[in-house]
């Protein structure tokens, strides 16, 4: 006796096409949920390792705040660290200069053996033990600089410190959304982008600086640090005085 061989049927074959059809497109489902969720993933890794290391930029330009300008914030004549029209200035002594001859009130011209090493934009710091202040220079030639205002006081050469200063400037662009930050007089560069809000307090008397910031893509999420600048530290006993 013969044994008959029988195949799918076609309706068993469109149920079996069917249910393949389910599985391919549900394994699919699955792929793209896991790799949208690996995207946003790696994206929040990528903003998590900006905003760390746009704040661990921050926090070294704040460690050098008042480096070399102790005596100098001890007697008022700058501030290591100060907000300006809703920008975190940082102060630090770039290098003392060498000047030529002692400095009188309405002096602007300002003889220097190291003229060749200021450029025009930079600040200047005219100290000696009983006060000073601060000057753009506005002008250079090989021996000399000019500042921008004339001077209010006398400085004897024999004990007077003349000071370059670097001035680091932290602000955001609230156009483009970008923490930018600028070196004396140099273009401003970008430190960190598509920022919401940023948000910065100095507390003198307890010489603390805290930072708060925020990005477009999730605006909830805090990001903040506090920072305490030791340079700036023994000053501000003084100026609390």
């Amino acid at each position: 006796m013969k044994t008959v061989q029988r195949g799918f049927s076609l309706l068993e074959g469109l149920i079996s096409l069917f249910l393949f059809l389910l599985i391919v497109l549900f394994s699919l489902d699955c792929f793209l949920c896991l790799k949208k969720h690996f995207v946003e993933l790696k994206e929040s890794e990528t903003s998590n390792t900006a905003v760390y290391a746009a704040l661990d930029r921050i926090r070294r330009d704040l460690f050098d705040a008042g480096l070399g300008l102790a005596d100098a914030m001890a007697l008022q004549v700058l501030e290591g660290i100060r907000d300006e029209q809703g920008a975190l200035i940082v102060l630090c002594k770039n290098e003392d200069l060498a000047i030529g001859d002692s400095l009188y009130s309405g002096q602007q011209r300002i003889l220097c053996l190291d003229a060749k090493k200021i450029k025009k934009g930079q600040l200047v710091g005219i100290i000696n033990p009983y006060g000073g202040e601060v000057h753009s220079v506005v002008s250079v030639d090989q021996n000399s600089f000019v500042v921008d205002f004339p001077l209010v006081s006398d400085y004897l050469l024999e004990n007077t410190s003349v000071v370059l200063l670097r001035r680091i400037s932290i602000f955001l662009d609230d156009a483009k959304g970008v923490i930018r930050r600028k070196v004396n007089a140099s273009p401003a560069q970008p430190l960190l982008e598509d920022v919401a809000s940023f948000e910065f307090e100095y507390i003198r008397n307890a010489n603390l600086v805290r930072l708060d910031l925020a990005l477009r893509v999730d605006e909830e999420k805090k990001y903040e640090t506090t920072v305490f600048p030791k340079n700036t530290a023994m000053a501000s006993i003084f100026w609390e005085k």
